[in-house]
């Protein structure tokens, strides 16, 4: 479909109508053209764009953060992930609206409102996405595979020491003047703890070695750390860029690694719930989903942020679902058949782009193809997003809560010790081996690496696809030199450059290297993202299109709801965590 549409491309541009601005204005960028809509396919064949869009959520909502927030609070919460959901579906279909309707990303018909829309939409594009979260827990679900975890036990010193000599003891042994907290990473033996008890000594302060020692050789309130995370996380993200560098037509190959991916890690999921789900988790999640407007404890630990992104989270989040745009529109859909794709700068033919895009005019003929391209699009996105979504938050929150929950609602015994970043998911792995074997154990792990992978190579490939298609089409339209393709890959390398510095700098912060940290931080900050242009989306397709294609009351209501929802939560996260961190910066 799309190689016809490319000999289609060289018309004169004498021959193409111009879009007057009563119809749609163009302010900075050159007018739309008319050219008939294309003839609808079936929504089958449609499938692809929202699998893909799919894939980007798996990896930060479904596996991660509200399988984490069953763990703190059970279902408490569940009722905002399902509206959270929901609001996503509505929120991508009023994005593909726009280029169903014009062939242009959403980006672009943000642009025609105002040219500073260009460099705000390429900022809001690039720092959310850059800490490197996901590839960061690929790291650490392979090195928990192969070299096992490395358990860190602490203690709290008291009287608290401004200085606390480890002189004689192993590298095992580090000291925090700041949180006053002494660690103890890997085995400790008798004659270690004795040493540790004369460093105790030495230092003035009551002997806390005893208990180090049972934590460590008893198995509890323990850390798990995975090695060389950063580096594997690295190594994650160099084979991505690779992946999609090598690839003739980029959207080919990103969706057929997404749609086999998330194909395997369904049935992986559903084939661990069979065997683990328990009846009672089923109840607790109904019971949690009725609970409209019930709110997490404050002593369940879970912070304003983290609740903001796991809505955020509960779909793909941000600026990756107006990614959905820019995949409808390389996939052809609509006004997208006359629109080129990205290709590959090694291995494939470089094809005619159009910059700007086209409308049709309101014949009989071409609204009775919108209509069908409409209905098309809302059933293969309800198919292959909405319920891939939903059935995979479902799965992987039951099986999180029948691992860590009795049937009286209540953590097991010796499983609140895996409250710490990413250890809940080792928590979930080491209950898998006591129930189901060790085989299970590996499954799971290795399906959480592929998870977390799926969701970088999904990151990394819709933000420099949107980033390309901003620079491009607002700053350099007319410069023959910089394609659409090789910006793309410029942006590639320049997030994974920016991705592996983060690491790096993990090696001395250590929090930059915590995957639950960095993808919290990014998906807090996707939650005002969404908000921002919730707004910017309802204006757009319900004031600029007309009537008859434009968005419906319905819709309408649920995007006036959506911008209400995120920024509500956006709100929050900025009162009770930003200004006071702010605050705490200026203190100082």
């Amino acid at each position: 479909m799309k190689d016809d549409s490319m000999s289609d491309q060289n018309q004169s541009d004498r021959d193409e109508e111009i879009v007057p601005d009563e119809v749609i204005p163009h302010q900075s960028l050159p007018p739309l053209k008319y050219r008939d809509l294309p003839p609808a396919i079936s929504w089958r064949k449609m499938i692809g764009p929202s699998i893909m869009l799919a894939g980007l959520s798996l990896g930060s909502g479904e596996f991660v953060l509200w399988p984490y927030i069953t763990y703190k609070t059970g279902f408490v919460f569940f009722w905002a992930c399902l509206l959270g959901v929901m609001t996503q579906f509505f929120m991508n279909m009023e994005i593909e609206r726009w280029t169903l309707v014009t062939g242009e990303s959403a980006i672009t018909g943000f642009c025609r409102l105002n040219k500073n829309w260009a460099w705000i939409m390429l900022l809001l594009n690039i720092i959310p996405w850059a800490w490197p979260g996901w590839a960061t827990g690929a790291g650490t679900m392979l090195s928990w595979t192969f070299l096992g975890p490395e358990t860190i036990a602490s203690v709290q010193v008291e009287p608290a020491p401004s200085l606390f000599s480890l002189e004689g003891l192993p590298d095992n042994a580090s000291y925090s003047a700041e949180t006053a907290t002494l660690k103890w990473r890997g085995r400790m033996n008798e004659s270690e703890r004795d040493t540790l008890s004369t460093a105790f000594a030495q230092n003035q302060i009551t002997d806390q070695s005893a208990e180090l020692f049972d934590k460590i050789n008893q198995g509890y309130d323990l850390q798990y750390e995975a090695k060389y995370s950063s580096f594997l996380g690295i190594a994650g993200l160099l084979l991505v860029g690779i992946v999609l560098t090598t690839g003739p037509v980029v959207y080919n190959t990103v969706e057929k690694i997404q749609i086999f991916l998330v194909g395997m890690i369904f049935l992986i999921a559903v084939i661990l719930g069979v065997y683990l789900i328990q009846p009672y988790a089923v109840t607790s999640m109904l019971q949690g989903a009725i609970s409209i407007g019930k709110m997490p404890e404050a002593s369940s630990g879970l912070s304003t942020m983290a609740l903001l992104g796991a809505l955020a989270f509960a779909g793909a989040g941000g600026t990756m679902n107006l990614g959905q745009s820019n995949f409808i529109k390389d996939k052809g859909y609509g006004m997208g058949k006359y629109i080129g794709r990205i290709t590959s700068p090694i291995t494939g033919q470089e094809e005619a782009v159009s910059e700007v895009g086209y409308h049709f005019k309101h014949t009989t003929e071409n609204q009775t193809r919108w209509h069908q391209w409409w209905r098309a699009a809302n059933i293969e996105h309800f198919l292959s997003f909405f319920l891939t979504c939903l059935a995979c938050l479902v799965l992987l929150s039951l099986i999180s809560y029948s691992l860590f929950y009795d049937e009286n609602g209540q953590l097991k015994e010796g499983v609140s010790q895996f409250g710490t970043g990413l250890n809940f998911i080792w928590g979930q792995a080491t209950l898998l081996e006591d129930r189901l074997g060790g085989t299970f154990k590996l499954l799971f792990l290795l399906m959480g690496a592929a998870i977390l992978l799926t969701t970088e190579l999904g990151v990394l490939d819709a933000t420099a696809r949107i980033s390309a298609d901003i620079l491009k089409v607002n700053y350099l339209r007319n410069n023959e030199h910089w394609s659409l393709s090789k910006l793309y890959y410029v942006f590639l390398w320049g997030e994974i450059l920016l991705g592996s510095a983060i690491l790096l700098y993990g090696s001395i912060n250590p929090q930059f290297r915590q995957p639950l940290f960095l993808i919290e931080t990014s998906a807090a900050m996707n939650g005002g993202v969404m908000f921002l242009y919730s707004m910017i989306l309802l204006y757009m397709n319900s004031k600029i299109l007309s009537r008859s294609i434009s968005t419906s009351p319905l819709r309408f209501v649920v995007m006036v709801w959506a911008a209400a929802f995120f920024g509500y939560f956006s709100l929050q996260a900025f009162q009770v965590q930003i200004i006071p961190y702010f605050k705490s910066l200026f203190s100082l």
